[in-house]
């Protein structure tokens, strides 16, 4: 649809204010991606005097982007995958209502998507669906709501699925690992490969607040736990078509996630079978969690675990977290299946780490 030049009276709070519309078609892409992985923007800021970008690398690219008329125009070089984009005009951080808008760094923010030619996506194959279920989650006193991936026989049968549960990163919540991750379209990609068994993916907000005396404070270890445990687990199994035993339960996240799984799977070995740790960490670093590293829940694991997969990036800068896991579990005689990808601690490495991790369910 193409616009005239206009500007048009609105209210904001009951306060009315000018909005002007630029004359042109307001679908155009406001970035473009050339093959080298040169992004190139193009924003609408006529009254601005100056607009910065910061691309969430590995290591932030700032951007500062040069007046061209009505817009703000300027190309840097992004590596494959998603990345945030702190948007500033005139000193003041902002969301561009032209860029894609995701969640991260604790805040709705803009994102940008380059892609990966090592992990391409085929998006011409049957696809499944992403449900928006709620839960009136007595943990946390509040509705929490979870995202749960059906696969495309779901819809179309009567059999039953196996579940994984995957958890986001500090920061995240629950839209991660679909709005960043592509995690629907990799499972629909790889079911219609025939390299992974179709399941259920359930998708949690683990940034858990918890209301107690002095107010609210973060409870991604032992709240997450019971949230998971006692409430979403039960929910998932009565609510859909699963097969309700620990064979057919995983569980994987990744940074934040990952702890928050080696807690859950070392302390509930009668509930998984199969753990991935993406970018991640057996030990509780952040807040020295230990409970979940006895030798009795050591020696469980062990017995019981089919599938414990460790991923990281090999320029992630909580590298040596992982490889002082590495040497603990070897002291204790606990096997795992190492992954080391190019990049750093970001959705480019661990959308690989869920591809490979994911081929390894059920088998």
């Amino acid at each position: 649809m193409i616009f005239q030049n206009l500007d048009v009276m609105t209210k904001v709070q009951g306060a009315p204010i000018m909005v002007h519309i630029p004359e042109e078609d307001l679908i155009a892409s406001p970035y473009t991606i050339a093959q080298d992985g040169t992004v190139s923007f193009r924003l609408y800021y006529p009254r601005a005097k100056k607009v910065k970008l910061i691309i969430l690398e590995v290591t932030p690219v700032s951007l500062t982007l040069q007046k061209d008329g009505d817009y703000w125009t300027g190309s840097c070089k992004v590596t494959p995958g998603v990345h945030g984009v702190l948007v500033r005009v005139d000193g003041s951080h902002i969301l561009n209502d032209a860029l894609p808008i995701g969640y991260g760094c604790s805040r709705p923010c803009n994102q940008i998507a380059v892609p990966d030619p090592t992990l391409p996506l085929d998006l011409d194959v049957l696809h499944g669906s992403v449900a928006m279920d709620y839960i009136d989650s007595k943990v946390t006193g509040k509705l929490e709501r979870i995202l749960v991936y059906l696969p495309p026989e779901y819809h179309t049968g009567e059999d039953r699925y196996p579940v994984l549960y995957l958890q986001h990163g500090h920061g995240e919540n629950e839209t991660g690992w679909v709005d960043h991750g592509d995690v629907n379209f990799l499972a629909d990609q790889l079911i219609a490969q025939g390299k992974a068994k179709p399941s259920i993916i359930v998708m949690c907000n683990g940034m858990l607040g918890l209301k107690e005396e002095g107010g609210t404070h973060l409870a991604f270890t032992e709240g997450f736990e019971r949230l998971l445990v006692e409430e979403v687990i039960p929910y998932i199994d009565g609510r859909y078509r699963t097969i309700a035993d620990a064979d057919h339960r995983a569980m994987a996240g990744l940074s934040m996630g990952s702890i928050q799984t080696s807690i859950l799977t070392y302390k509930h070995p009668d509930l998984f079978r199969y753990a991935g740790v993406f970018s991640g960490f057996v030990t509780d670093f952040i807040s020295g969690y230990e409970e979940h590293l006895t030798p009795e829940r050591f020696e469980a694991f062990k017995e019981n675990f089919k599938v414990y997969f460790r991923g990281i990036g090999t320029e992630d800068s909580y590298i040596a977290y992982f490889e002082a896991d590495t040497k603990m579990l070897e002291d204790q005689g606990i096997p795992s299946d190492i992954h080391y990808y190019e990049g750093g601690h970001f959705w480019g490495v661990w959308r690989h780490c869920f591809n490979d991790f994911y081929q390894l369910l059920w088998k």
